[in-house]
């Protein structure tokens, strides 16, 4: 997992900090070759609130990520998600609260919705929670999956990062399903990761500029993290960068489920952090959600 500060959103330091982190991951040739077709999962929760609020992915971090994998790798870009709001057109409605509409225009990237996209049957036969679900075709369809998911802290789960990020991937009315079906802190974090077995991606590159303190994942307060995290295994980006924000990440029940689950690795003994050293950048009061804080889709 890779560190590197971005102090605000400014594109010049965005690109710095994202070409740095995935120079020190390395060997990212061998997973991404010209003409491949590369999706970015984004963080779209909500349809409303725009990029200051903290709530959904940067459109600058979007916009570098197109750059670098439009020239440097030479591949068809696609940028996708699925809104937070169960409303019919929140999902078109938030990419252009989050101007990625425009980015699309200018860069010739590819929009998909995936509540309007096909749907996949999706079977996981070690599933704890959800053993059958549906899933945007796109997110099997491409070559590559780039998770970019918003550091954030979460009212049900406790934080957001990486593994909950895909959790995007069920489009419209799929994911209260899921809340309804697995209602609590636990059931929920393992109906979670049955989701993420399923549709791992290949890189991930987290916007944690600015971050969501207190009761997240929408209501809380933006707060200055100042990095972006990238790394190959999700698992071990949510332990790095929630341990960062003041979590022991074997105590955030969807990092430790995935971690039991052989997804990856939550064990800080065994994850290489290379960039910044997590002392010299952790924000030691960053707010935690409260206990009454509510998730999205009991709203």
């Amino acid at each position: 997992v890779s560190i590197a500060r971005c102090d605000n959103y400014e594109l010049e330091k965005v690109s710095a900090a994202v070409k740095r982190c995935l120079s020190l991951i390395g060997n990212l040739e061998t997973i991404v070759r010209p003409g491949m077709k590369v999706l970015l999962k984004l963080n779209l929760l909500s349809a409303s609130l725009g990029p200051e609020r903290a709530v959904n992915t940067h459109p600058a971090v979007i916009r570098v990520l197109v750059g670098i994998f439009q020239n440097d790798y030479g591949c068809k870009v696609y940028i996708g998600d699925s809104c937070g709001s169960l409303r019919t057109g929140s999902t078109d409605k938030a990419f252009r609260v989050t101007q990625i509409d425009k980015i699309a225009e200018e860069t010739g990237a590819v929009i998909v919705n995936f509540d309007k996209d096909e749907a996949l049957d999706i079977t996981n036969e070690n599933a704890v929670i959800l053993k059958d679900f549906k899933i945007a075709k796109t997110v099997k369809s491409v070559d590559v999956v780039v998770n970019v998911p918003k550091l954030k802290t979460h009212g049900l789960t406790r934080y957001t990062g990486a593994i909950k990020n895909m959790f995007g991937s069920i489009p419209a009315n799929g994911k209260k399903n899921v809340h309804l079906l697995a209602p609590k802190n636990r059931s929920m974090a393992q109906a979670l990761v049955d989701v993420f077995e399923m549709v791992q991606p290949q890189i991930t590159v987290m916007d944690a500029v600015i971050g969501m303190e207190g009761n997240g994942p929408n209501a809380g307060d933006p707060r200055k993290v100042g990095l972006i995290i990238a790394g190959y295994d999700g698992v071990a980006l949510d332990a790095v960068a929630s341990t960062i924000i003041g979590f022991d990440p074997m105590k955030v029940p969807i990092i430790k489920y995935a971690h039991e689950r052989g997804l990856g690795t939550a064990d800080m003994n065994e994850i290489s952090v290379s960039g910044e050293e997590i002392s010299k950048v952790a924000v030691a009061d960053f707010k935690k959600p409260s206990s009454s804080a509510q998730d999205f889709a009991s709203n």
